[in-house]
């Protein structure tokens, strides 16, 4: 079953940062996770393909990005995770992550609450996976990238949101994760069928700490019309299941974050 959570903390200093904090984001996932159950984060560590949560960038009550820590002021993180293994310790995690000191780059930051996150457009952030199978089919999807996304090709970032790039790696993570498998064939002339009638998009770099990425941050809008009540059904279900496991790559550490829209 799939879960957005979002986690409320408050930093006790004061701090500016070069680089993006995704990777530290990451690295205190996982390090909870580890307090909890060496072993499964280990495997989460070592997985190359499509791993089972994503993180956010850190951002402020206004879900603005941020740069810098102001100490006192909330900030949010959200995590998504979508295996059991995970959240069958969720409980556990979340007793952690209250109840001892955490650290972001090296800043000492103090978690005050851990949530549900409210709707992400169409998309119950509980919904489990059958419902998701059996989702009412839309004709249309807005998919807006909170956070810059790209994708790997041929060895090089790309940073157009092609329809093909998109749905192949919702697909992988859906067949690989929900128990409720889509045929490849969904991705058949997918760049043909499903338009893309609307775009609003900035390219955005984010500094890692030994490279830098660049990504597109804004709106798109698809159009499925041409296909099929169970085609779209299918289109529907993937479409949905981008709020939960992200866009493109680089989602474990803040990129491709992704809300969406459905519309009849």
């Amino acid at each position: 079953m799939p879960h957005s959570i979002l986690v409320k903390f408050v930093p006790t200093e004061s701090r500016s940062f070069d680089v993006s904090l995704g990777q530290q984001i990451h690295a205190l996932f996982l390090n909870t996770i580890r307090k909890v159950d060496p072993d499964l984060s280990q495997k989460l560590h070592d997985e190359s393909a499509g791993k089972p949560f994503t993180v956010s960038l850190p951002v402020n009550k206004k879900r603005r990005p941020i740069s810098n820590f102001i100490a006192g002021e909330e900030c949010f993180v959200r995590y998504t995770v979508f295996c059991d293994e995970i959240w069958e310790i969720f409980p556990q995690i979340i007793s952690t992550f209250c109840n001892e000191t955490m650290h972001i780059s090296h800043t000492e930051v103090n978690v005050v609450k851990v949530s549900f996150t409210p709707n992400g457009g169409g998309v119950n952030p509980g919904e489990d996976f059958r419902k998701l199978a059996n989702s009412d089919p839309a004709s249309k999807f807005e998919l807006t990238f909170v956070s810059p996304t790209s994708f790997r090709l041929q060895g090089h970032s790309f940073i157009l949101p092609l329809p093909s790039l998109m749905y192949s790696g919702y697909l992988r993570k859906w067949n690989r994760y929900s128990g409720y498998e889509i045929s490849e064939d969904i991705l058949t002339d997918i760049d043909e069928r499903l338009l893309i009638s609307r775009v609003n998009l900035s390219s955005q770099v984010l500094h890692f700490s030994n490279y830098f990425q660049i990504g597109f941050t804004g709106q798109v809008m698809l159009n499925a019309s041409d296909y099929s009540y169970r085609e779209r059904q299918m289109l529907t279900t993937l479409t949905k299941f981008a709020y939960f496991c992200g866009t493109g790559h680089k989602t474990t550490m803040g990129m491709g974050q992704t809300n969406v829209k459905l519309l009849t």
